[in-house]
């Protein structure tokens, strides 16, 4: 499913009514609900009634999406009895590869340390540090695959539901 632009979001339609000044500054961005509760709370036109509307439609936002992410998951989790051959092999690899490579492009970098001049050696060492965060990110994501997230996590995940299910009601 491919993500709304900002404007064509509940959020940014709001905005487009009461605030279009904001919609025009963030573009098609979905900025962060702490940017945009900082700009809705600095606007002088906006009443304040009007602000605990935005607050309310901002926070259903967040456990919509709170709520297609654990969807989400849960049908990966769903398929994965059915092809874990694959997974199962995938999540291998990048168990086994990913010290290796992260330990192989320290010392690259530690190389590039040493023979580069300063321009070279920064491009160089920016590349070799997001293909880290990269092999990092893997990891975690095989390892919240099997082991789920933390308990944590999912208590403020609940926690979240159940405000945005009492405030709707």
């Amino acid at each position: 499913m491919a993500k709304k632009a900002f404007k064509d979001t509940k959020v940014g339609k709001w905005l487009s009514k009461k605030a279009p000044g904001i919609v025009n500054a963030v573009g098609d961005v979905f900025p962060p609900a702490k940017l945009l509760s900082q700009l809705v709370k600095n606007e002088p036109e906006i009443s304040p009634e009007d602000k605990l509307e935005f607050e309310k439609l901002l926070a259903d936002t967040y456990a919509d999406e709170l709520a297609y992410h654990q969807q989400n998951t849960a049908s990966a989790r769903g398929m994965y009895p059915h092809s874990k051959e694959m997974t199962d092999w995938l999540a291998k690899r990048i168990m086994n590869w990913n010290l290796p490579m992260l330990a192989l492009l320290i010392g690259a970098n530690i190389a590039c340390v040493y023979y580069f001049d300063s321009v070279a050696l920064a491009l160089i060492s920016n590349v070799i540090g997001q293909v880290m965060q990269m092999l990092i990110n893997e990891r975690t994501t095989v390892a919240n695959f099997f082991l789920g997230s933390s308990k944590g996590s999912k208590e403020k995940t609940r926690e979240l539901l159940s405000k945005n299910e009492s405030t709707n009601q």
